[in-house]
């Protein structure tokens, strides 16, 4: 399956990542492929500002519980700009906490900036392609997501 076919994928069944419509791959993908050079985990990279967002972490189901997000965190780590994330997934806290992440209230003025401009973009992206289902999920979620950041 080609990699951005596997993405899309990955992110029709997770609500809580962008639209599938959204899935783009490039040199802020982060890909982890099993021995056959099928993709298993991914993250995407973007900056924001002064820092760097860590988002759409997925992992396939088959492959969770196998470190791979630790890993994900690991490789997006070598970036010398601060990092930081946006979860409400338990198992994602956990992870970036185990990764040396702390609880934040803000990523800074301008990744703050930067948010305010992408974030309602996607949003209206998903009303725009009747993506129901995640507006809804995203809608009843909002307040539920919590900032973690790598200084």
């Amino acid at each position: 399956m080609e990699d951005r076919e596997w993405l899309k994928s990955m992110f029709r069944k997770e609500l809580d990542l962008r639209p599938p419509t959204l899935a783009r791959i490039g040199e802020n993908s982060i890909f982890i492929r099993d021995d056959s050079g099928q993709p298993i985990a991914h993250a995407t990279l973007s900056r924001r500002g002064g820092g760097i967002e860590i988002n759409s972490v997925v992992v396939d189901p088959q492959h969770r519980g196998q470190g791979l997000s630790k890993e994900l965190l690991r490789l997006a780590g070598q970036s010398k700009r601060r990092l930081f994330a946006y979860t409400k997934d338990p198992r994602m806290k956990s992870t970036l906490l185990q990764a040396g992440y702390s609880p934040a209230r803000s990523p800074g003025f301008r990744p703050s900036l930067n948010l305010m401009v992408t974030r309602p973009a996607i949003f209206l992206w998903m009303i725009l392609t009747l993506d129901v289902k995640r507006v809804v999920h995203i809608t009843r979620h909002m307040f539920a997501y919590k900032l973690y950041i790598r200084r």
